[in-house]
């Protein structure tokens, strides 16, 4: 072992020190909102989930973050992932540690995961949308499993609003001018009633995809802990006084994140989804953003071609696990049994589907 290893030591954090963990996080250029102390928050208040925070201290000062999120379930297994509902998960480090130091503080805060799903008895630990801090082929040589279900598109906001204009496919841009030219108007939703009207929105947009919401309260805390820190922004588009569509981002260092969005299907022709995600990229541009991450997509869907026509660059969102005994394929919406649950979803009533949904969505914590 040499001197470096041995002055790094790696630990559970108590919510005393969340100071100092969110310090860290931001000193790493690797992080995501998602990677924030106030995100496990959340997690823990609304779905009642244990979390386990893993950090490296070299000689008293905090240097690495590993966020984990117990995730125990009857139908769906027992699990340690990092992080549930977020794109982006995994351990980060401190951006000023030399390339050595930082891959022996990742290999620390890797071993310490391990023991720790031993401990818990968990089937595997999970995390998502590896940093540029992690090598994959490190993780391959330990025994990590990498899946790669997903992608993102990531939209340069630092181009012109001309030139980012133009770099739309012409459909994009000519649903965009649709909206504007039937009257659509966006507004951002600053105010608690306006999150009502989102949620309202989302539970049909959900049932129609046929796929479990997650509850008010998810939405609301959320809310309530990034909204008035500008790290969190609802904007709905609304036709004639009736809100018809909604977009929820979340703002982290120069990076704006599209979490999700919902429609009235009744009024879907108006293209209010186009507009709102326009208005999105002028916003970020105007605040001097300099990337707009559209959130993970399942190649060759409907949702991939749409935002395929914004400009951006196509990044694969890779998943690694590290089995504690026999492999498991984790929960995956492209299995045959979520498609038939899918369908039986969609046929679930909407006020069942708020009250048994967030029952489902805590468990497959997808």
């Amino acid at each position: 072992m040499t001197k470096v290893e041995s002055m790094i030591n790696v630990s559970l954090l108590g919510s005393c020190d969340a100071y100092e963990w969110n310090r860290v996080v931001e000193r790493s250029v690797q992080s995501s909102i998602c990677h924030l102390w106030e995100w496990g928050e959340v997690l823990s208040s609304t779905y009642g989930y244990q979390r386990y925070y893993l950090v490296a201290k070299q000689s008293g000062d905090l240097v690495g973050a590993f966020p984990l999120i117990h995730v125990k379930s009857i139908l769906f297994g027992n699990r340690l992932i990092s992080l549930p509902f977020c794109e982006y998960g995994g351990p980060v480090v401190d951006l000023e540690l030399n390339i050595r130091t930082a891959q022996d503080v990742i290999n620390k805060l890797l071993n310490a995961s391990n023991r720790l799903g031993a401990s818990l008895g968990v089937e595997y630990v999970e995390f998502r949308g590896i940093s540029s801090s992690v090598e994959p082929r490190l993780l391959h040589s330990r025994g990590y499993v990498e899946l790669q279900g997903y992608v993102t598109f990531q939209v340069n906001l630092e181009k012109q609003k001309e030139v980012l204009w133009r770099s739309l496919n012409k459909k994009t841009r000519n649903a965009t001018r649709k909206a504007e030219k039937l009257g659509v108007e966006v507004v951002e939703g600053n105010r608690i009633e306006q999150l009502w009207a989102y949620y309202m929105l989302y539970l049909r947009t959900q049932k129609r995809h046929g796929s479990p919401p997650h509850s008010y309260s998810w939405f609301k805390n959320l809310f309530e802990t990034f909204c008035p820190q500008g790290k969190m922004k609802i904007t709905l588009a609304k036709y004639k006084g009736e809100s018809i569509a909604g977009i929820i981002t979340f703002h982290w260092g120069n990076t704006i994140y599209w979490s999700s969005n919902v429609t009235d299907i009744e009024r879907r022709h108006l293209n209010p989804t186009n507009l709102l995600l326009w208005k999105t990229i002028e916003y970020g541009s105007d605040k001097h953003s300099k990337v707009l991450d559209l959130g993970r997509t399942r190649p060759n869907t409907t949702i991939h071609h749409f935002k395929k026509g914004w400009g951006g660059k196509e990044v694969k969102l890779s998943h690694f696990i590290h089995f504690s005994g026999r492999p498991k394929i984790p929960p995956d919406p492209s299995q045959r049994k979520y498609l038939y649950l899918s369908k039986f979803w969609s046929w679930v009533p909407l006020r069942a589907s708020q009250y048994l949904g967030p029952r489902i969505v805590s468990d497959i914590a997808l």
